[in-house]
This record gives structure tokens, sequence and C-alpha cells, in this order.
């Protein structure tokens, strides 16, 4: 977690139409994405951050077990970005099979630091059943609350289900991406 995920529904998060990001159901790394700050202001901000001695790639994603011990994330700030829900990908012998994950409530906050114009999105290990699918899942809230800001996870229901492997492809933008899977 979390490689992708969908905010396609902003109607929850105020400040979202001045910043410019549009609504996707297929959000990946590098992306521009929303973020609040400690000020409830809504940023646009870069997922993944690069350190100098990264020769390739990005860290998107931090272990919320792990983040306030490690020199990389010194100096960054705590915020939320909103999401709608988000993909994991199950490792099969046919190949992987994505699964959207989702709950009751329109909008969920994932936990997350900033430093600069990049967010990194915190992780925690995930609760059955979505441990069957994948080992991690996002630091999940119900609001955005900074007061008693922690790391500890928040018990939220999630829902999954089998979706298209057409999520699988970044530039694939549609509402058919989390629409469940028919068996034949």
């Amino acid at each position: 977690m979390c490689g992708r995920f969908n905010f396609s529904n902003h109607s929850n998060v105020k400040g979202i139409e001045e910043i410019g990001v549009s609504p996707s159901f297929n959000i990946a790394p590098s992306s521009k994405i929303a973020v609040l700050n400690e000020d409830m202001k809504c940023l646009k901000l870069n997922w993944g951050f690069t350190p100098i001695w990264m020769k390739q790639g990005q860290i998107i994603n931090a272990k919320r077990e792990t983040v306030r011990t490690k020199a990389t994330y010194e100096g960054f700030r705590k915020c939320f970005v909103p999401i709608n829900g988000w993909f994991e990908w199950l490792k099969t012998e046919n190949g992987k099979i994505p699964y959207y994950f989702h709950s009751k409530y329109d909008t969920m906050y994932v936990k997350s630091i900033m430093k600069q114009n990049s967010v990194i999105l915190l992780t925690t290990q995930s609760t059955d059943p979505i441990s069957l699918i994948h080992n991690r899942m996002p630091l999940l809230n119900i609001e955005p609350v900074f007061k008693n800001w922690n790391l500890n996870p928040v018990s939220i229901d999630i829902n999954f289900y089998e979706v298209s492997r057409e999520v699988s492809y970044a530039g694939n933008n549609s509402s058919e991406l989390i629409k469940p899977l028919s068996k034949i």
C-alpha cells in the first residue's frame, strides 16, 4: 500500500476547487494530489519524495512503525490526504489481480507527512480480511483532525472486491475502474 487510489468525489473537501486538482479514479505516484495541512488549507503537492541520496525513484509511502525513527523523514510536517478508496493487487500464479478497497464514508483521510512540495502517505499493518490481499494499508482517519494527531490506527470497516485489470495502467481513468468485476 498504497500505489494507487481513487479520489473522484471531492464533495467533502473544502478548498479543493481553488487548487486545481481534478477528480480521478486512478491516482498514481508522481501525481499532483490534494493535501490538507495543519491549518486545514487545501494544497496541491506531488505524491512522492526523492531524498538527495536516492539515485532513482521516489518514496511514496512510509511505515507508521518507523517514520519517527528514520532520518529521511526529519523536518516533515503532518497532513492528511483525502481519498475515496484505494487499490491493491493480489499476487497469484496467473498474475496480479486488482482489488478496490472502500468504506461507507464518502471520504477517508490518510495520515501523511509533507515537506516542500512533496507528500508521503503513511501505512500500517493490514487488518483481517485486508491482509489476505496485501500486508499493508493506509493509516486512515474518518475526519482530518489534527488535535491529538498520532500514529495509532483507527478502526474503520473496509469493504473490497475484485476490479478490472485496466486499473493497472495509470493512464486509465473512469468510473469503470472502481466497479466490481462481474463473474461469468
